[in-house]
Formats: structure tokens, C-alpha cells, sequence
């Protein structure tokens, strides 16, 4: 009998602590692919400072993990918008702010350096 309350207690403790778990995996995914995000940003600039526009997606490097997929939009002269996407079948699409109320899958940044959604960006 001591056994099992003592199964009972751990199994509890674990269905406590396991979402919280899972809430610190996503967000730390997500820091990876906004550290990736800011350094292509980067990348971004040096090209420009050699080239008359932006990098398009086979000028440079594109990022590449497991949980996202990174795209460039918007390239001119002037602007561009990096997107890092959740892969919809892993987990980290279900990645969301801090309150919950916005979604984390997909991340942007542009050339003035605006990074949407900002919730997510905390």
C-alpha cells in the first residue's frame, strides 16, 4: 500500500509538472529560431552593403532546423521580411505567448528591425 500512494504521488506530481515542461521546450525552440532570424537579419545588411538590394531566398544562406522553415519576402532595395514558420506536424506549432493568447508559430522580422507578433518576442 505504501508502494502504490507513493506511485500516486509521483504520477501526480509528474501530470503537474509535465505541461509546464513542454511550455519551456517550445519557448526555448522558439528563442533558436529567433537567434536564427536575427542572424540572417545580419546577413541581410552585409549583403546589401556589397549588392543594390536585399538577399533573396539563393542569394545567402536560408536558416534550417527540424521545427521551422525560414523564408524571405518583400526583398528590395530597402525592405525585407524574414519568416521562421513552425513545421505544422511538430509541436512547436502549438507554441504560444507567455499569456496565451497569440500564437508563436510564425515569426517575423523586417529590415527596421520590427519583430512580430511581440508578444513572442519577450
Amino acid at each position: 500500500i505504501e508502494l502504490m500512494i507513493v506511485v500516486m504521488i509521483v504520477a501526480i506530481l509528474v501530470a503537474i509538472a509535465y505541461p509546464s515542461y513542454i511550455k519551456y521546450v517550445r519557448k526555448a525552440n522558439r528563442g533558436d529560431a529567433q537567434q536564427l532570424l536575427m542572424n540572417w537579419a545580419v546577413n541581410q545588411e552585409i549583403w546589401r552593403s556589397n549588392n543594390p538590394s536585399y538577399a533573396g531566398a539563393g542569394d545567402i544562406a536560408v536558416p534550417t532546423t527540424d521545427l521551422y522553415t525560414f523564408t524571405v519576402t518583400d526583398n528590395t532595395a530597402t525592405t525585407y521580411r524574414l519568416t521562421a514558420t513552425a513545421i505544422p506536424d511538430s509541436d512547436q506549432a502549438n507554441d504560444e505567448s507567455r499569456d496565451g493568447t497569440q500564437s508563436c508559430a510564425t515569426l517575423t522580422l523586417d529590415q527596421s528591425g520590427v519583430k512580430l507578433p511581440a508578444l513572442c518576442w519577450e
